[in-house]
């Protein structure tokens, strides 16, 4: 789902807000050699709703 859906049907219900942590390191359980995600960061978004 993309974040203007989320927040379209999250905004019905309340104050709808976004954060976000850019840069999160992304735990990695694979091997280095064969990943299939070759990112080593990635971003962590939090919905928040307020009622």
């Amino acid at each position: 789902m993309d974040l203007e859906t989320i927040e379209k049907i999250m905004g019905k219900y309340g104050e709808y807000r976004l954060f976000t942590k850019e840069n999160y390191k992304r735990f990695r359980a694979d091997k280095k050699d064969n990943r299939n995600h070759k990112a080593d960061f990635t971003i962590e978004y939090l919905h928040c709703l307020i009622k």
